[in-house]
This record gives structure tokens, sequence and C-alpha cells, in this order.
């Protein structure tokens, strides 16, 4: 039974993804978070090498995405996509009208940004699209070609 609440806010909003990750996950609602911002902290090689997303908490910022009813199986799977552990954490996040959402953090945020590959952010992107999250938030997605390259 798909009763267990995702927050995705990457390329696991891309409905093709996910379909593929966690074949038993189901769109419950997309979901403005307060808070938090969008970054990309830190390089994955199999996104060639370029920046991956995550969220971080900021005070005056906001993030949205797409909220999924999963199994504990495609938690499984998805741990496994994400190496949670390592690359990333699994935790809880207050999603207002929400209980018991959980989504992942980088595990290795130190403030840099590391400007991510255009079919990763594109995935971003269209999965923001295909979902109907605001125009400004797709904007902002959309600027993030041109976000500061970490030093």
């Amino acid at each position: 039974m798909a009763d267990l609440l995702y927050f995705a806010y990457g390329s696991n909003m891309l409905k093709s993804q996910m379909q593929a990750r966690c074949p038993g996950a189901e769109f419950r609602a997309t979901a403005r978070v307060d808070g938090y911002e969008l970054c990309f902290p830190m390089i994955s090689f199999t996104r060639a090498g370029m920046g991956v997303a995550s969220i971080r908490k900021k005070q005056d910022a906001y993030v949205e995405g797409v909220v999924f009813a999963m199994t504990e199986d495609d938690f499984r799977r998805l741990d496994h996509y994400e190496s949670e552990g390592t690359k990333y954490r699994r935790a809880k996040i207050k999603i207002s009208g929400l209980d018991q959402v959980r989504t992942y953090f980088s595990r290795m945020d130190d403030g840099h940004h590391y400007p991510p590959s255009e079919e990763y952010l594109n995935a971003v992107i269209q999965g923001a699209t295909e979902h109907g999250l605001s125009e400004e938030y797709i904007q902002m997605l959309y600027s993030v070609r041109d976000w500061q390259q970490a030093e």
C-alpha cells in the first residue's frame, strides 16, 4: 500500500523517472515549503561530474516540489538511487497539511554551488512543468544556469 509520503524537488519530480525508480509511487499533490531553498551543493559523477540538487534551510526562501505516496519498497529503491547514507540522508520535512513527509538532504553541503548539467536541469524543469509548479518557481529554475559557479 502506498501510504508513505515523499517530497521530490529535483529530477525525481519527472514523471518518467519516478515511474522507473518507484513503480508504486502515486502523485498526491504539489507543495510549497517555506524556509528552504533549492541548492546544488555536490557533484555527481553519474551526472557528468556536474552538480545535483538538494534543499537547505534558509529564512525568507521557499522550495516547490511534488508529494508522492510511496510503498516501503519504493523507498528502499529510492534510497539506493539517492545513495542514502553516503550522499543523501532521508529525513522528515514539515509540509503544511501533511503528516510524516520525508525527503532527501545532501550530506555534503558546505555552501558551494556546482552547476548542474543541461540534461539534469532540464529534467528538473520538465518535472516542475509537468506538475504545474508556479511560473515564478519555474523561471527561478531556468535562472540556475546563471548562478555563480563554485570556486
